[in-house]
Order: C-alpha cells, then sequence, then structure tokens
C-alpha cells in the first residue's frame, strides 16, 4: 500500500460546480433507488422472481458503478485502483488500525445515543436484520451487495467523486467532512428530526470521514474500498453463517 497524498489533475473535469453538483446528486439518487428491486423480493415467495429481482439490483448498481468510475476517472492523475501489495505488512496493520479506529468512534456514539435516547438500532440496520433474518435468496444477496457492490460502488461515489470534485484547493479537511455529511444521507430512512435520528446520522457521517481519510492519506481508492469491506462484511457474513446454520 502506498502512502502518497491523494493527486488529483489540474482543472476539475467538468469545470461548472453546477454541474459537478448535479452529478454528485444523480448517482446519489441511483444509490438510493437501486435496492428497490430487493425489496420488491421480499414481497414474492417465487424463487425465480427473487433471482430476477436481485439480479436486476446487481445488474443496476454495476452500472452505477461504471458510471462513477468514468467521471471519476478524468479528474485523478494516476490510476483509480493500483495492485494491491499483500507483502506490505506495515500498510496493511495500519489499515486495520484506521478500522479500529472507525469502530472504536462508532462505539462511543451508539452508546450515547442508548445513554440519551434509549435507541439501540437506528431504522437503516433494523432494515438490514430484517432482510437477512431468513435464509433465502434476498438474504444471500443482501450479504453480497453488502459486502462487496455497495463498499466499491459507494467509494467510487463519496470518496472518489466528491474528494476529487470539490474543495480540492481548500482546507485540507473539507473534502473529507463533506464526503462523511453526503455518505450518511442515504443511510438514513428520514430526515433526522430528533436526537437519536441524528446521532445515527453523525456515525454513519463520522465513518464516512475516516473512509474519506483514508482515501486522502493514500491516494489509492482500493484502500477504503477495503476497510468498507471489512467492515460490512464483519456485520453481514455472520448473518448469513447463522442463517444457514439454523436452517441446517
Amino acid at each position: 500500500m502506498r502512502m502518497t497524498m491523494l493527486e488529483t489533475t489540474n482543472e476539475v473535469r467538468p469545470k461548472s460546480l453546477l454541474l459537478r453538483i448535479i452529478n454528485v446528486v444523480f448517482t446519489l439518487f441511483l444509490i438510493v433507488v437501486a435496492p428497490i428491486p430487493l425489496v420488491l423480493a421480499t414481497k414474492t415467495d417465487n424463487i425465480f422472481l427473487q433471482i430476477l429481482c436481485a439480479a436486476t439490483m446487481f445488474i443496476f448498481y454495476i452500472g452505477i458503478g461504471f458510471y462513477a468510475y468514468r467521471l471519476l476517472r478524468k479528474n485523478v492523475s494516476g490510476p483509480v485502483f493500483t495492485k494491491p501489495d499483500i507483502r506490505n505488512w506495515r500498510g496493511l496493520w495500519w489499515l486495520v488500525g484506521m478500522w479500529f479506529v472507525m469502530i472504536a468512534i462508532e462505539m462511543i456514539l451508539a452508546q450515547l445515543r442508548v445513554q440519551l435516547t434509549g435507541v439501540t438500532t437506528p431504522e437503516n440496520q433494523a432494515a438490514i436484520n430484517e432482510l437477512t433474518s431468513n435464509l433465502n435468496v434476498t438474504m444471500v444477496a443482501m450479504v453480497i451487495y453488502g459486502t462487496f457492490l455497495a463498499p466499491v460502488v459507494e467509494e467510487l461515489v463519496f470518496r472518489g467523486l466528491i474528494l476529487n470534485y470539490f474543495f480540492r484547493k481548500s482546507w485540507w479537511w473539507a473534502n473529507i467532512i463533506l464526503s462523511g455529511a453526503v455518505f450518511a444521507l442515504p443511510h438514513m430512512d428520514t430526515i433526522p428530526t430528533n436526537l437519536a435520528d441524528t446521532l445515527s446520522y453523525v456515525i454513519y457521517a463520522s465513518m464516512g470521514m475516516v473512509l474519506a481519510y483514508i482515501y486522502k492519506k493514500t491516494g489509492d481508492l482500493k484502500n477504503s474500498i477495503a476497510v468498507h469491506m471489512l467492515n460490512n462484511g464483519i456485520t453481514m457474513i455472520p448473518l448469513l453463517v447463522v442463517a444457514i446454520m439454523n436452517a441446517i
């Protein structure tokens, strides 16, 4: 893993701030609607329709990833992804350490939410738990989506595009904070209107900021993707294992 700062092109493309905002908002909209086929799959017991809905979501989400990649490629001076170097133990341990930092922040804020509001599980996590409560096509698709697809596409958009689109020459932390703030939006079912929802929003925003820091510090999107996959996988894969064991 290289430890060089993010290198952007001399000029941002598109030059128009409005067009860049439109690109991000449009991509954000696509990310929000992409899981709809998976939700529809939960409404039927027909295996074929469940597989069709899951495949539709995968294809749609992969398309979002390619779209975001093409936008991002115009704004980075080097490759978006570099070849992994598994021999760089120092770099790997640094990524693990950053994951622990992210988990520590999340746990502190979650405990604060419990103490102040009594809410233990945010609505987004409750929805995920419901989708993964039984071993079926929907659950397997959700685990694949959450562990592998979502980290790649979300990093392309919330880290790649935002850090290369906005505040490129401003205060170093400006686009990191923006990345976290925007990242939290699609992870909320509603606009925060109370303390519990606000703290849930801050939890997701802090996760996004840690991932943005990793990308900006290393200049390589695969590093934030790896930490994102680790974080999601440790949450979701055990749910699949438990469901399989219960079904046996």
